[in-house]
């Protein structure tokens, strides 16, 4: 296979085939090529899929097959380093998310491919390998062509439904047919500073928090200099501002930010005094082009703690003043994340839930800020009423209780107390909650809670195994060892925050119900 490198000389001499509604070329000297997307394409953020692709595209909307399956197309153009070995892809009996080594490990442990057919394929003057994996969960198809490269291995790839492939298939050979040399440079992104742990235990908590400063401007700093296509670059008064979407959502978006942070800085002040670490908030477009940038991540949260960025889409269909719950939350997980970096990974569901439910129902019009009881809420709590039924106990939900993990590793439901949590969290927030505890600071020291216990236990041990190519019995496994932990930890930081007796227990469940009777 001819260097992909070695032939930057000579890049002026290769003639490609025609363009095909393609955009300008793109160079991308990290991965050592340059490249036309598809026209109507829109980047997206890279450093996905365990950081292999550096840039990523997405089509201008999600497309369905003839059963009504959804999929919006992907562009990859990924860089794999050479080095790592087979062997450490498993350990203890479950598969790890080592770095990916080439463009066919990618799509097999990846995407979940169980077909990959592979072939010669040049590309003017270049000499590749055509790597085409079928049988993708989700009735997806990946096409693509790799290169050796200086390092490693450069790939450029699309993700596509099956069924569409031949509709697309003048955009997708169009886009392969693209690829150019450019010289490749070397480059690398600063890692968060508790991901070293045993340096980072042995900082003290001033110590840390100006490593996690000084480390968030950097990662900052570099998103702000190099934005992606599309992206324009302002700054807020608590952010740096990276948007996609129309000046006058972008404005409505940050006044709404901005508002729900000076409401929680109120309602948290023991943890929320101190002005934000650096962060992006980051503005999509398109919903598509988001859920598809999602299935890049490991998290659909909000928040990315590792890239410092509070995310929120312009959602046309659910927009006007009821339409802020995406950013509120975002800037909620950013709060907590700056509190103590185990705060996210170890929040339970009942206070995740409730917090989601809670904020989803909120109004903002620009000015006033309002939460109010969603019709979900409403008619849970409704429900037991109109069937003379308790509502759960306090401790129940708080401990869990009303949905303890599976015991056989099996999968767990959806949260089922959704409504039930976000009207707690509202006792606590806007009404005498945190009075009938005794505690004014009650979340803020639940949530300084929920950092000290994940300290206490450790991280999550099934954190680096994947949630693709999973047999039946890794599976059941993963989950087990997940629960295990997870039930441990909701112990210890309950044990930390609200070490109560039962009769204290009984006391607070005959405020809670008194609470919910006479609350319309």
């Amino acid at each position: 296979m001819i260097r992909l490198a070695s032939l930057v000389a000579l890049a002026f001499l290769v003639v490609f085939a025609p363009r095909l509604s393609a955009q300008k070329a793109i160079p991308e000297p990290r991965a050592g090529l340059s490249f036309a997307p598809p026209k109507g394409w829109a980047e997206l953020p890279g450093d996905g899929d365990r950081r292999a692709t550096l840039r990523l595209f997405a089509g201008p909307n999600a497309v369905a097959d003839k059963d009504g399956v959804k999929h919006t197309p992907l562009l990859r153009v990924q860089f794999f380093a050479a080095g790592g070995e087979a062997s450490s892809d498993e350990v203890d009996g479950l598969p790890r998310t080592t770095p990916f080594r080439g463009l066919e490990d990618f799509a097999r442990r990846g995407l979940g491919a169980s077909e990959v057919e592979k072939s010669a394929q040049k590309v003017g003057a270049l000499e590749g390998q055509r790597v085409v994996a079928k049988a993708i969960p989700g009735e997806r198809l990946l096409i693509g062509v790799a290169f050796a490269v200086e390092g490693g291995e450069a790939a450029l790839c699309i993700e596509l439904l099956a069924q569409q492939a031949d509709k697309l298939k003048k955009e997708v050979e169009a886009a392969l047919a693209s690829i150019a040399p450019v010289a490749r440079v070397t480059s690398s992104s600063p890692d968060a500073p508790w991901l070293d742990g045993a340096a980072w235990s042995k900082m003290s908590g001033e110590a840390r928090k100006v490593a996690r400063r000084t480390w968030a401007e950097q990662v900052v700093n570099a998103a702000a200099q190099s934005p992606e296509t599309g992206y324009k670059v302002s700054k807020s008064k608590l952010w740096t501002v990276l948007s996609a979407t129309d000046p006058g959502y972008t404005k409505k978006a940050i006044g709404a930010a901005e508002a729900v942070r000076e409401w929680l800085a109120k309602k948290l002040p023991e943890i929320a005094s101190e002005p934000p670490h650096p962060a992006v908030l980051r503005l999509f477009d398109n919903v598509d082009q988001y859920n598809a940038f999602l299935t890049t991540r490991t998290s659909t949260r909000e928040y990315d703690a590792l890239h410092r960025e509070l995310w929120v889409v312009n959602d046309r269909d659910n927009g006007g003043p009821t339409g802020w719950g995406q950013a509120f939350r975002a800037v909620l997980w950013q709060l907590c994340d700056d509190v103590d970096p185990g705060v996210l990974p170890a929040m339970p569901r009942w206070l995740d839930n409730g917090f989601w439910e809670f904020l989803r129902s909120s109004k903002f019009d620009g000015k006033k800020l309002e939460f109010l009881s969603s019709e979900v809420e409403r008619g849970r709590i409704e429900y037991y009423r109109q069937n003379d039924k308790e509502m759960p106990a306090l401790w129940h939900l708080m401990q869990e209780q009303m949905q303890p993990s599976p015991k056989d590793g099996a999968a767990e439901q959806v949260w089922g107390y959704t409504p039930e949590c976000a009207r707690l969290i509202r006792w606590i927030w806007l009404h005498d909650g945190a009075k009938a505890f005794e505690k004014p600071s009650l979340l803020s020291d639940y949530i300084k809670a929920l950092g000290q216990a994940h300290a206490n236990k450790g991280a999550d041990p099934t954190l680096d195994v994947p949630l693709v190519g999973l047999s039946e019995a890794q599976q059941k496994e993963r989950n087990s060892r997940y629960y295990i932990w997870r039930d441990a930890l909701l112990i210890e930081m309950n044990s930390i925050a609200i070490p109560l007796q039962v009769e204290t227990w009984q006391k607070l469940n005959g405020k809670w119900l008194e609470f919910n009777q006479g609350f319309k």
